[in-house]
């Protein structure tokens, strides 16, 4: 039997990679702290840093595991070496990594951003609340960090103060696919499938609309009772069989609203 696959869920910037390659990266990161003694009497490289961002994920975790162990007092492998464990999939961790250099950099906007994103990734929207918050009063243009606090707010059912946090961020990043589909998928937890489906048009019309953009679409279109237009939609990214399984799935929630209740609004 297929699985539904029904992303009902806050895209918050997070962008998670794929944890079950998460186990290569530890075995690296494990090599690279091998060797921080021998590099802890040199200075820091730069132009390895810069470098450093252009490969892939994994590698990137690995090589911050050893800078942030060979250096443990320098702000940048903390804060890289954090957002590549969140990015990574290790959200517990990356928010461990970061509380532990806020006690050392307790001003710094970009460190606080960054543990508010990994307590938000981690399943703790309400841990994120403060993190996210100062770090969107610090810098009036952050729009990443009002977007991400309109997620942190969805999560706990607050979801008109989650709409002003969005709001606030389209009116730096005016028509941002990412901040519209939160947006939209905001009204779909809140029970506002025709809201939630006129905004994620808005997303999936824009340039390098993510994925969940038009996933979420066909879900606010079916839940509005149009399951074959939903699943035609789901069809461009999905193969067929599984289109149609996610579809008998949303009708069976409908069919039990408690079941949907579960699914789509904060326990």
């Amino acid at each position: 039997m297929i699985a539904p696959r029904l992303p009902i869920a806050l895209l918050a910037l997070v962008g998670l990679g794929a944890c079950a390659t998460i186990g290569d990266a530890q075995q690296r990161a494990s090599s690279d702290a091998n060797e921080a003694t021998s590099r802890a009497s040199r200075p820091v490289d730069r132009q390895a840093r810069q470098r450093i961002v252009r490969s892939d994920l994994l590698t990137q975790m690995a090589f911050w595991a050893g800078e942030y162990q060979t250096f443990p007092n320098d702000l940048e492998a903390a804060q890289r070496f954090s957002d590549a464990l969140r990015r990574g999939g290790r959200a517990d961790r990356a928010g461990e990594i970061a509380g532990e250099a806020l006690g050392r950099f307790p001003d710094d906007k970009e460190l606080t951003l960054i543990y508010g994103l990994a307590q938000l990734a981690a399943g703790r929207p309400q841990e994120s609340l403060r993190p996210l918050a100062l770090a969107a009063q610090s810098d009036a243009q952050n729009w990443r960090a009002r977007s991400a606090l309109g997620a942190a707010l969805d999560q706990i059912g607050r979801f008109q103060q989650a709409r002003q946090a969005y709001d606030e961020a389209l009116a730096i990043v005016p028509d941002n696919a990412r901040v519209l589909t939160n947006l939209g998928v905001s009204h779909l937890m809140a029970g506002e499938a025709a809201e939630a489906e006129a905004v994620l048009r808005r997303a999936l019309a824009q340039p390098n609309a993510p994925p969940e953009a038009r996933q979420n679409l066909a879900v606010s279109i079916a839940l509005q009772g149009r399951f074959d237009e939903a699943e035609q939609i789901e069809t461009v990214e999905l193969p067929p069989a599984e289109a149609a399984a996610n579809m008998t799935y949303l009708r069976g929630l409908l069919s039990d609203q408690r079941r949907w209740d579960d699914l789509g609004r904060p326990g």
